[in-house]
Formats: structure tokens, sequence, C-alpha cells
């Protein structure tokens, strides 16, 4: 493997701390925050946005390794930085959704995707944006993206080291430092940051982006594992929603996780590491059986028993919920 020398990891970790602590003080200095309101899951204002420090993590990947991965970092950074705008002021989701179709149908192009067969191609584009909007979804309590993005970008870098090489492994080693750095201010009952839009859409662009090219040089569809849990929750949430007639793209507080937090006064991290802790289950299954041809089966077998585990203990919850 192409790794940096070691003491480049230390300089990235010093690098990517210092930038963390100078945006703590902009954000404190501009009052760049998450005000609690009923929607929340948060009781306290909260400097938000960190996840900015993706976005450095990115351009010094691409300051170390120029020729590497260019047009995905770029597609981060764009995705990104609107992330970050609409942190700062709160932009209507028509037009958010509109820079993504722009910024993944030029990724498509750039990447020669638009060469596959025309349903591939439906196939691609629908996965990149459901993708990217999954994490933003699911990102609303302490610690959850955080350590869901430790899950896969762990995982990739095991495939990238034991099985398949897809990707240029210093790209994931950078992005697990960045997220070891926000996870020591997020991972908390009383969190000193939040990610933001910024954070969530980064991390959901690199998880799509990743797996698209592994899916493609594997010609399997087995990294979808990788964002089982959130996708059972954010996909059955989503059809609830279509069903009361509700605007999905508006906040609310119906993803399972939410009700536990919000309602039944579970902590933050507690969620937030069982969700880790499913996914990261289900992960090493997965990798244990890496080489095996049966992708199709494992995918919907562990889709249909997530779902009815999810669709069960969300019915007794809010069964519960309503005679209290």
């Amino acid at each position: 493997m192409d790794l940096f020398p070691k003491y480049y990891y230390l300089i990235i970790f010093l690098l990517l701390s210092v930038g963390m602590f100078i945006y703590l003080k902009i954000a404190e200095k501009w009052l760049i925050v998450d005000q609690p309101n009923l929607r929340s899951s948060h009781q306290i204002t909260t400097k938000r946005g960190a996840g900015i420090l993706y976005l450095l993590a990115f351009v010094i990947y691409l300051m170390v390794s120029p020729n590497n991965n260019l047009t995905l970092i770029l597609c981060a950074l764009i995705l990104g930085g609107v992330g970050f705008i609409d942190d700062l002021k709160n932009l209507n989701f028509k037009i958010k959704l509109a820079i993504q179709l722009i910024v993944i149908i030029s990724y498509l192009i750039l990447q020669d995707y638009l060469s596959l067969d025309w349903y591939y191609t439906i196939l691609i584009f629908v996965f990149l944006i459901a993708s990217i909007n999954i994490f933003n979804f699911m990102d609303g309590i302490n610690g959850l993206t955080i350590l869901y993005s430790l899950s896969f970008l762990m995982s990739f870098y095991y495939i990238n080291t034991e099985f398949t090489s897809f990707i240029n492994p210093n790209i994931l080693l950078v992005m697990i430092i960045c997220n070891i750095i926000i996870g020591f201010l997020n991972i908390r009952t009383k969190a000193v940051c939040f990610i933001g839009d910024v954070g969530s859409i980064s991390m959901g662009v690199l998880y799509a982006t990743l797996a698209l090219i592994l899916m493609i040089k594997t010609n399997s569809f087995a990294p979808l594992v990788l964002i089982m849990v959130y996708a059972v929750d954010a996909g059955w949430t989503i059809m609830e929603r279509l069903s009361l007639k509700e605007n999905i793209f508006l906040p609310h507080r119906r993803h399972l996780y939410q009700i536990f937090v919000n309602e039944l006064r579970f902590s933050h991290i507690l969620i937030s590491i069982s969700y880790f802790t499913i996914q990261m289950l289900l992960n090493m299954v997965w990798l244990l059986n890496y080489e095996n041809e049966n992708s199709g089966i494992f995918l919907s077998t562990t889709f249909i028993i997530l779902s009815i585990c999810y669709l069960t203990i969300k019915k007794a919850v809010l069964k519960k919920l309503e005679k209290s």
C-alpha cells in the first residue's frame, strides 16, 4: 500500500486539531450555534458546523496526495461547502437538492459512468442522492454520525488492505483521524459542538462514492451492507412520513433513534453506540464471508430481519407512548 510516512499522520492530526480549535473560536465569536427548539434532541445552545473539519481534511489530503481521487474530493468539497452555507443561512431544501443534482450529474460525467447502460446510470444516480440524504436525515444526536462514519471507514480500510485494493488508503486514514478529533468533542452527554449539515453531507458523499467504486470493481452490491442500519431507519421513516403527506426534507422527530432519545429519554451516547454496534456486527459478518458470492441473499436477509426488528420495536414504543 502507498501509505504516507508515519510522521505525516502526526502532522495531519496536529493541523486538524489546530483547525478545530480555531473554528470553535470563530463559531463562538460569530454565534454559529444551534438553538434548542421543539424538534431538537438537545437542550442547550451548542456550536454547529464543526464538520467543516472534514473539508479541511480533504484539502490537506489533496495537498499531500494531489493526483489521487481528485473528482471524489472535489465533489465532497462542493456538497460539504453547500452544507456549511446551510448551517449558516438555512437554505431552502429545493436549492440544496438542485445543487446536489448538478454536482452528482457532473460526477457521473467526469467518472464516465454515463457510458454504462442507462439503467445502471439511473441506479448509480439514485444511490448517490439517497446515500447523501440518508446521512443528512440521520444526523440528529450526539455521536451518531461520528461513530457510524467510523464503522464504514474502518471496514473500507480493512477491505482495501486485506481483500480488494480500490482506493488510496491515505484518504481513509485521514478521515478516521478527523473523526477521532471531532468525536472527542461530540461524543459526550453535553456535546461541545455538532458537525452540522457540512459534516453529515460530507460523510454521505464519502460513503456513497467509496461504496460505488468498490461495487463496480467487485461487481457486487455487498458494500450496501455498510449503510444497512441507517437505510432501515431512514427508509421506513420516509415511508411513514410520505403516508402522512409530510415534506420529507423538513425537520421532524419520527426516526426511531429520536423517539428513544426525545420521548423515552435514553442517553444520546447509548443510542449512538447501539446503532454503531449493530452496524459493526453486520460489517464483521460480511467481512468474514467477504469472498463468498452470496451478497444478494445476505443483503436481502439482513434488510428483512432488521426491518422486522425495527417495525416491531417502533410499534411497541409508539403504543407505550400512547398509553402513557
